[in-house]
């Protein structure tokens, strides 16, 4: 059958980190030197009652060179792209950018599957943003600055998350609009909006992305740079069990390839401008995103204010904007990768992502 929907730094890795950021934000996407395999047919295999596919075929399906095992790991490359899976692990790194997997890769008879869900719903449309079908050409953004109001959000020794967020989203505005994108803002204020609210102007917008600006706080230890997007049906939030809600599909997964893929261009552009820790790409179903939402939409953590030396670093103004900067250049990025697309996107086929 046809394929799905959308018709980290090692000595190994044949590319450096620079490299690989630029080489991940290449608009065009077809990221792997041969072709895809028309008439191919996937053999699944059942785990746990959900369907797995061996990393040979995904070889052979995206048309990587090379596939080499090396311990625990093993790595796809080519010359655009390297990818690496860890045996039993939720994560994977695809060129030097961390992506967290619904499902642990599976080491079966030597050899490794990964979840049909995460194949459907990340991999390929990461590896071809170009072929996500029905993807909104958008014009416009939702900036949404987390918090406001009573509600201040991640308090840090130097400073609000509610500000530092309204603050970045005023940056960001200048920086979209120069561009010729035109943008509205949730609040402009430091009033609090209620996540519905925040939806409903996301909705009401056409031709839109939705972006939701936050900074984090945990122990003082925490620090980095992460990404959500909306999880999938029937698939956990990262770092969670998964729960029977969890079964329950949403509005906005109908938009799920774009959200990864929005987000895996904002994040890896973050990346390579801000050069903060990447805490990785993640999934989760935050109010804001899961509350009915129909457009692609993401939800950026900028770092930690409750870390003493990220926290300094977010005070400062020159932060803010390299990454209102960051984000812009992102943002950019994935609409240019739409663009590039086929002009005419049929319907999914193959191995799309059952809730199972």
């Amino acid at each position: 059958m046809p394929f799905p929907e959308n018709n980290p730094n090692t000595s190994a890795c044949l590319l450096t980190r620079r490299e690989a950021l630029l080489r991940l934000l290449a608009p065009a996407a077809v990221l792997c030197a041969a072709p895809a395999l028309t008439g191919f047919t996937w053999k699944l295999i059942q785990h746990e009652g959900r369907d797995y596919i061996s990393a040979a075929d995904i070889q052979k399906f995206y048309g990587f060179p090379s596939l080499q095992r090396e311990g625990r790991h093993l790595w796809f490359r080519s010359k655009e792209l390297v990818m690496r899976w860890t045996t039993g692990t939720d994560d994977i790194y695809i060129n030097n950018v961390k992506f967290c997997l619904s499902f642990a890769v599976l080491e079966r008879d030597a050899k490794l599957f990964v979840s049909r869900m995460d194949l459907s719903k990340l991999i390929d449309p990461i590896i071809k943003p170009s072929h996500i079908q029905n993807a909104i050409i958008f014009d416009t953004v939702v900036l949404d600055p987390g918090h406001g109001g009573e509600d201040s959000g991640a308090v840090g020794v130097l400073g609000l998350e509610k500000s530092y967020a309204l603050d970045t989203a005023f940056r960001l505005k200048r920086k979209l609009e120069a561009l010729g994108y035109k943008v509205v803002l949730t609040r402009s204020t430091d009033v609090f909006i209620t996540r519905p609210r925040r939806v409903e102007i996301a909705n009401s917008t056409p031709k839109s992305i939705f972006v939701s600006l936050h900074y984090n706080a945990y122990t003082s230890g925490a620090h980095g740079f992460e990404t959500f997007a909306l999880a999938p049906q029937g698939t956990a939030n990262t770092d969670k069990a998964l729960k029977e809600s969890d079964m329950i599909g949403r509005r906005g997964n109908e938009r799920d390839s774009e959200n990864i893929a929005l987000a895996t261009a904002v994040h890896a552009n973050c990346l390579y401008r801000l050069r903060s820790v990447d805490r990785g790409v993640k999934r989760h179903r935050f109010d804001v995103l899961a509350a009915g939402i129909q457009r692609p939409a993401i939800l950026v953590e900028g770092g930690f204010v409750s870390n003493a030396a990220e926290g300094a670093r977010i005070h400062k103004p020159e932060f803010r904007e390299l990454l209102a900067e960051a984000i812009t250049g992102g943002i950019q990025k994935y609409r240019k990768a739409l663009l590039n697309g086929p002009k005419t996107r049929g319907t999914p086929s193959g191995p799309s992502a059952k809730n199972r």
